[in-house]
């Protein structure tokens, strides 16, 4: 053989000597990353079902059986800006995001606990000239949260719209802070579900004033400008609001221990300043809602959620991105699982688009692609033993 040939073998054998090493490392990360996964899911509590009556310690949830306890599941869309529900809330269109055995067309979940946005017009008021009444829709919601308890899933009640003390008709919209009417409004919620262990109170969605102190003890807002459901238009009102304090006061004058979740400043999502501004009385619960925002990089949770953690204890009872892929959650959701922060992912609404989160493209389940594969197999991975379920047979195998 010519040296020139010996050369060129050397190279080769070389070369493939860097492609096996490259291939060994590959696989080694792999599977350093799924043992760190499955350490993180090992160190994590699992339950499929609710655990009610809930209490805090330190910065811990338990459970009935004072155990440690983790929510995990999904927003179920519409009953803030639908006086009759958007969709099914059935029990059986309700079970799949639960626990359950997948088919063709029924796709399970395997969260532990369902989120319900609601809205205190709709509350008082009803839908003028839809036939819905407030009656009507207190009954619908009393109907779903029957439905979840007999699922045994928890129920996560939230005051997602409000009405600026009555100025913004309809549902209401997304104002910078709860209102006199939103007092009355748990006053109202409390009381019918005072002794249901498995309910959770969202106090205010997304919680966005000018200050700290606001947050705390309510102002006088003026000039807040959202899109209001009785015109499907930006209005600009200004109106006396109430703190954060107030609502949780309000519920326990009314006689529920039930959890109170109190989102942060920033539209929910900062928790910076809890230790200055930190809420009095018992089982409450802090609640943050990243989303793929610049000043909600991941880069900035530890010093807006992440840090108080250690202290109290936080849900993230809202999360997501806004273009149906997995980059931002997929840091997310291991983020929370370090932290023993449980999650709520948003939203289960077919009405959806790559706008907003979306997760599903139907009522039984099917995960829309993307996002929603990704909290799917997420949610599923907690359950012990066993691997993600195949979703349907229609789109899985594509």
């Amino acid at each position: 053989m010519s040296s020139y040939s010996k050369f060129v073998v050397w190279i080769c054998l070389a070369f493939a000597i860097v492609i096996v090493g490259a291939i060994w490392a590959g696989v080694l990360l792999f599977s350093v990353h799924s043992k760190a996964r499955a350490v993180s899911l090992a160190s994590l509590t699992y339950h499929a079902n609710a655990n009610g009556p809930y209490t805090v310690r330190g910065n811990s949830i338990l459970g009935a059986d004072r155990q440690p306890y983790i929510f995990h599941g999904i927003g179920r869309d519409g009953l803030e800006f639908n006086c009759s529900g958007e969709g099914p809330l059935d029990k059986q269109h309700l079970a799949y995001m639960g626990s359950g055995t997948n088919t063709d067309t029924e796709t399970y979940w395997g969260g532990n606990t369902i989120r319900l946005p609601l809205s205190e017009g709709f509350w008082f008021h009803g839908a003028p000239g839809y036939r819905c009444s407030a009656r009507q829709y207190q009954s619908l919601v009393k109907q779903a949260v029957d439905n979840i308890t007999a699922l045994h899933l928890n129920a996560m009640l939230d005051l997602q719209w409000t009405d600026a003390v009555g100025q913004s008709g309809q549902g209401g919209g997304p104002w910078a802070m709860p209102d006199a009417d939103s007092v009355t409004f748990w006053q109202q919620v409390a009381g019918v579900y005072a002794k249901y262990s498995n309910v959770l109170f969202e106090l205010y969605n997304e919680p966005h004033p000018s200050s700290w102190s606001c947050w705390l003890n309510g102002c006088a807002v003026k000039g807040d400008t959202v899109s209001s459901d009785d015109c499907k238009c930006a209005k600009t009102l200004s109106y006396q609001s109430v703190g954060m304090q107030t609502l949780v006061t309000t519920v326990r004058k009314a006689g529920a221990t039930n959890l109170v979740l109190v989102g942060g400043m920033n539209w929910g999502y900062d928790l910076s300043q809890i230790n200055k501004y930190a809420i009095s009385g018992s089982n409450v619960v802090y609640d943050t809602h990243p989303y793929d925002y610049a000043d909600k990089a991941p880069s900035m949770w530890d010093a807006g959620f992440g840090n108080i953690s250690a202290k109290y204890p936080v849900i993230s009872a809202e999360s997501g991105e806004y273009d149906c892929g997995s980059a931002y959650m997929s840091q997310l959701l291991p983020y929370l699982d370090a932290h023993n922060i449980g999650w709520i992912g948003w939203a289960w609404d077919t009405a959806g688009s790559c706008a907003s989160p979306l997760l599903v493209s139907d009522y039984q389940g099917t995960p829309y692609p993307g996002l929603g594969e990704y909290i799917y197999q997420y949610l599923r991975s907690y359950a012990p033993a066993t691997a993600p379920a195949p979703m349907s047979k229609i789109w899985y195998f594509n």
